[in-house]
């Protein structure tokens, strides 16, 4: 499960920003399409029409897999019980630390804790349940970079140091030059 659980607390780390990446495929397809048409010596392979045609189906199969991650993710959590998504919720949409979340739920830490790891659990079987595995989600995923850079974050680090690691500063530049060179490549070709 520890894999699979990787899977999860990526997948909720992410959420928050897969509509305005998702967004942003839609900008890139349109650009990619509009400026097709202006072909120079210069770029006349770069907007062949099989290149073109190429980039825009990879940019739209992308984008589809990354609705597909919000749609599932919104079904998994629908699927568990209403504790364990709410502090899925509270960590992972809203940022709330951990002493805020025991704090709101009236709980001591410890408990918290242990919520957390059966919240996880549940969201990871119900994930199973849709058919999302860590396979499919490793082979659906591989090629957003920022997704991967997440998940391999996750897979390095312990629980404790990574509620530190996700909020520091240092992460969400990095992340964010991750995304960014993402989209560059993808309008450059």
């Amino acid at each position: 499960m520890g894999n699979n659980n990787n899977w999860s607390k990526t997948i909720l780390s992410v959420y928050k920003f897969l509509p305005r990446v998702t967004y942003a495929f839609d900008k890139l397809v349109k650009s990619r399409a509009y400026n097709s048409f202006a072909t120079s010596a210069y770029n006349l392979g770069f907007n062949d029409i099989m290149n073109v045609a190429n980039s825009i189906i990879n940019l739209t199969q992308r984008k589809n897999n990354l609705i597909n991650i919000k749609v599932i993710s919104d079904k998994a959590l629908k699927s568990i019980d209403k504790t364990s998504a709410k502090i899925l919720i509270f960590k992972y949409f809203n940022n709330k630390k951990s002493a805020e979340i025991a704090q709101i739920l009236n709980i001591c830490n410890r408990t918290y804790f242990r919520k957390l790891n059966v919240a996880l659990t549940h969201f990871t079987y119900a994930l199973t349940k849709l058919g999302y595995n860590s396979y499919k989600l490793q082979q659906m995923l591989k090629c957003e970079k920022w997704i991967m850079s997440v998940y391999n974050t996750y897979s390095t680090c312990d629980d404790k140091s990574m509620e530190n690691i996700l909020d520091s500063v240092e992460f969400r530049n990095k992340f964010q030059k991750t995304l960014m060179c993402e989209f560059k490549k993808a309008r450059v070709g």
